[in-house]
């Protein structure tokens, strides 16, 4: 589907500031987001997708960004239509993976090169972003709300990074999980406070003896040896190491490796997870996003 989904033409869309809800065998797309990160009328602003056995009791979110030259639409396909834009089976791994979330994709830039994250930049902006797409969420999945967000997982591929850092930090909601997949390009101080922050939130869990209110943050940065991330992410993970000395962490909290490694050995219970992976650049998130579901905080499939 491309183009507005509604009774008005694209035309008078962009006149009268239409939003299109359009609803698919799979998925659900919506144009025309006020919150989205471009005015960009002609292609979807967000894709939104629940799984089987989705229960909105316990509101989980997963906002996924994409790399460069891609687009939404695409990123969550099983199997690529042109080897020029590689796809991540989104949907098809966060089925197997057999937990209860929510799967937002926003569009960033359509097939563009360009890493500017447009309105997400903005404070406040995963907030918006989110409680719109959810106002205008058709049944079975409408009267959700903002509010009611138990748990949010921001994964960034490539490119997207400009745009989580900025969500993570000063996007108006909790992150509760952040997945870097080949994507620490820049915003090493954002990160690196993201990184301490997890850190001196756990530690301090810990020295206080009790349960948290909520499952505890995670950092996961996953990177290639080729893919232009390695040496930033080596230096993260010096950083955590110092850090994890610093308060005393038991090692097995926060764990780096520079071997890599295949999606089922990755180690699990770590809060701070800093690994190369055995795959390329582009395959990451195909190879890697459902088994850091099924390791992460999010609540199980209701059926």
């Amino acid at each position: 589907v491309d183009g507005i989904a509604g009774e008005q033409t694209l035309s008078q869309a962009r006149q009268d500031g239409f939003g299109g809800v359009g609803v698919g065998p799979r998925y659900t797309l919506l144009y025309g987001l006020r919150s989205g990160a471009t005015d960009d009328w002609e292609h979807p602003a967000a894709l939104v997708y629940a799984p089987p056995g989705f229960t909105p009791g316990e509101l989980a979110v997963i906002v996924y960004l994409h790399g460069l030259g891609n687009h939404i639409e695409n990123v969550v396909r099983p199997a690529p239509q042109s080897p020029d834009y590689p796809v991540a089976d989104l949907l098809g791994q966060l089925d197997r993976a057999g937990r209860s979330a929510l799967l937002l994709v926003p569009e960033l830039h359509y097939d563009a090169e360009t890493t500017d994250p447009g309105r997400l930049a903005a404070p406040g902006a995963l907030r918006l972003l989110l409680g719109e797409v959810l106002d205008k969420l058709p049944p079975p999945l409408s009267g959700l709300r903002v509010e009611e967000l138990r748990r949010l997982v921001l994964v960034s591929h490539s490119g997207g990074y400009q745009a989580a850092a900025a969500l993570a930090l000063r996007g108006g909601l909790p992150v509760d999980e952040l997945y870097l997949l080949d994507s620490l390009y820049g915003q090493e101080a954002a990160f690196t406070k993201i990184l301490t922050e997890t850190l001196a939130e756990l530690a301090a869990q810990l020295a206080a003896e009790r349960a948290p209110r909520r499952q505890a943050r995670r950092l996961v940065n996953l990177y290639t040896g080729g893919g232009g991330t390695a040496e930033q992410s080596r230096a993260q993970a010096r950083r955590a190491r110092a850090e994890a000395e610093r308060l005393q962490l038991d090692p097995g909290l926060v764990v780096t490796s520079d071997e890599p490694r295949e999606p089922a050995e990755l180690p699990e219970g770590a809060a701070v997870l800093i690994q190369r992976v055995a795959v390329g650049h582009s395959e990451l998130p195909l190879r890697f996003f459902g088994q850091l579901l099924r390791a992460s905080g999010l609540p199980p499939s209701g059926g």
